[in-house]
C-alpha cells in the first residue's frame, strides 16, 4: 500500500537523512531566523516612532490648554521694525529672562516654539543660546505687582523676569541709563513702568544714552474708591475733606501757610456740611498698591487745594511729597481685612479704601463715594475726571527687544492680562476691555 511505502520511506529518511536534504533544511533555518530578526527590529522602531509621535502631541496640547502668547500677535508685534533698522538675525526665544542661572527652556515655560516672522533669518542653535539673557522690569508697585502676576500666569515659577520696584522717575532713569539716584545706580531696565508719561527732557536723556528706539504702551488706569456699605448709600466727598480727614499733618486754620498735627475726629469739623459722625476708614496696608495709588491720587488732589502747599510740588519735593502722602497713624485709618463687609453694614460711618476693581464687581454690597461731584466709572475713569484714578504706562526698549525676543513675548503676555478681567491685580484696562487687545497690540516707537 501506498501508505506502507511512504512510512518505509520516512523510517529510512530518519534514519540516514541525504547530504543534499540536510543542506536545505539547515539554509532554510537561516532564512527562518534572519527573517524574524528584521520583524523584531522593525517592530521595535515602530514602537518608538508611535512613543515620539504621541508625545509631541500631549505636549502641544498642554502648551495649548497652558495658553501661550499668539505667535501671530508677535510677528505682527515684530513686522512694525522698518527693513532698515530690522536685525538680519533673531533668536527664536520666547522665555522671559531673570537672573541667567535661572533661565528654562520654552518647553520648561510651558510654551511652544516661537515661529521666525517673514523676513527674519533663523539661526543656528549656538546663537540662540547666545541671545538668552534676563531682562529687567522697573516701576511702581502696581506696575511690578501685574509684571508678578504675568510671571505667575503665563511663565510660571521656572522663569523669574527681575523685578525693581522704585518709583516712577527712577524707573525711566533706569530705563534711560541715566543712573541718578539709589534705585538707579542698581542697573538699567529693558521695561519700565510709570504713572505719568515719560518728559521730554527724559526721552532727550535717553537719546543722548543710546537709548534710541522707545516704545510706549498705555497699561490702564489704577484706581482706588472710599466706600461704604450699600445699605447706606454712596457717599459724596471733596478731595479737601479726603485729605483733611486722613493726612498726618493739615493747615493751621488759625495761622497762614502753617501745619499742625491732624485734630479732625469727625466730619463735620472739617465741613459743617457733612454729618457728625467719626472718621473711620478701614484699608489695606500702606505699603500695598491701592494704598500708595490713593496718597498719590485722592490725597495729592486734595492737598493741591491749598495753593502753598501745590507750589511745594516744584520748590521742595521732598517736603510736598511727606505733606501730600503721610497718613495719620492715631487709629482714624485702620488695617482691616476680616469681615469687612460686616464691619460696614454694623457701622454706617465706617467707609473702606478699596481697589475700584473690588467695589465693580459687587455693586450689590458696596457704595462708592463720589468725589467732588463725580462718580468713579469707567466712562470718568477714561477721561480722566474722577480724581481718584491715574493712567499708567510702560516704556519698552525695542532695540533690546530685538535681540530679547523674551521681552515681545512679554509685551504681549502684558496685553492679554489687561484683556481678561480675572487676571490683573490692581490695573483697569484702558477701555472696555474688548478694547483692550486693539490698543495694545501695536508697539510703535516715539519719535525724537
Amino acid at each position: 500500500m501506498k501508505n506502507d511505502l511512504n512510512d518505509d520511506f520516512l523510517h529510512r529518511l530518519r534514519a540516514e537523512p541525504g547530504k543534499k536534504f540536510l543542506a536545505t533544511l539547515r539554509a532554510n533555518l537561516n532564512r527562518q531566523s534572519v527573517n524574524q530578526a528584521k520583524a523584531r527590529r522593525m517592530l521595535f522602531r515602530t514602537a518608538i516612532l508611535a512613543a515620539l509621535i504621541g508625545g509631541s502631541a500631549v505636549a502641544v496640547a498642554f502648551s495649548v490648554f497652558r495658553g501661550s502668547p499668539a505667535v501671530g500677535t508677535l510677528a505682527r508685534i515684530v513686522g512694525i521694525w522698518s527693513p532698515q533698522s530690522a536685525p538680519s538675525k533673531m533668536a527664536a526665544e520666547r522665555s522671559g529672562g531673570g537672573a541667567p542661572k535661572a533661565i528654562a527652556s520654552p518647553a520648561q515655560a510651558g510654551m511652544p516654539p516661537a515661529s521666525v516672522p517673514p523676513g527674519v533669518a533663523e539661526v543656528p542653535d549656538a546663537a540662540v543660546e547666545q541671545s538668552r539673557g534676563a531682562f529687567v522690569v522697573a516701576g511702581p508697585t502696581a506696575i511690578i505687582l501685574n509684571a508678578q502676576d504675568i510671571q505667575r500666569r503665563w511663565w510660571g515659577p521656572k522663569k523669574p523676569l527681575e523685578f525693581n520696584l522704585t518709583s516712577s522717575t527712577e524707573a525711566l532713569a533706569m530705563f534711560c541709563h541715566a543712573r541718578r539716584g539709589t534705585a538707579a545706580a542698581a542697573g538699567t531696565a529693558d521695561i519700565a513702568g510709570a504713572s505719568r508719561r515719560i518728559l521730554a527732557s527724559e526721552l532727550e536723556s535717553c537719546k543722548s544714552n543710546g537709548v534710541t528706539h522707545v516704545a510706549e504702551l498705555p497699561s490702564g488706569y489704577e484706581t482706588v474708591v472710599l466706600a461704604r456699605s450699600k445699605l447706606y448709600g454712596a457717599p459724596k466727598l471733596s478731595a479737601r475733606d479726603i485729605f483733611l480727614a486722613l493726612a498726618a499733618e493739615v493747615p493751621d486754620p488759625n495761622r497762614s501757610q502753617a501745619l499742625i498735627r491732624n485734630p479732625y475726629r469727625t466730619w463735620n469739623a472739617i465741613d459743617g456740611a457733612l454729618l457728625e459722625e467719626k472718621i473711620e476708614v478701614l484699608g489695606p496696608p500702606l505699603s500695598s498698591a491701592t494704598a500708595a495709588a490713593f496718597r498719590q491720587t485722592l490725597m495729592e488732589a486734595g492737598c493741591a487745594t491749598f495753593p502753598w502747599l501745590a507750589v511745594l510740588k516744584q520748590t521742595d519735593v521732598k517736603r510736598y511729597e511727606k505733606v501730600c502722602r503721610t497718613l495719620r497713624d492715631d487709629g482714624v485709618y485702620r488695617e482691616k481685612v476680616e469681615k469687612l463687609q460686616e464691619h460696614l453694614e454694623t457701622y454706617p460711618n465706617s467707609l473702606a479704601l478699596l481697589d475700584f476693581r473690588e467695589v465693580a464687581a459687587r455693586p450689590d454690597t458696596f457704595a462708592a463715594a463720589s468725589v467732588d461731584g463725580v462718580e468713579p466709572g469707567m466712562d470718568t475713569i477714561v477721561a480722566e475726571t474722577y480724581a481718584g484714578s491715574r493712567a499708567m504706562f510702560i516704556y519698552v526698549n525695542t532695540e533690546r527687544a530685538r535681540s530679547n525676543f523674551a521681552i515681545l513675548s512679554y509685551v504681549d503676555a502684558y496685553r492679554r492680562s489687561l484683556a481678561e478681567s480675572s487676571s490683573v491685580i490692581t490695573l483697569v484696562a484702558p477701555q472696555r476691555q474688548a478694547d483692550a487687545r486693539a490698543i495694545l497690540a501695536p508697539m510703535q516707537e516715539m519719535k525724537f
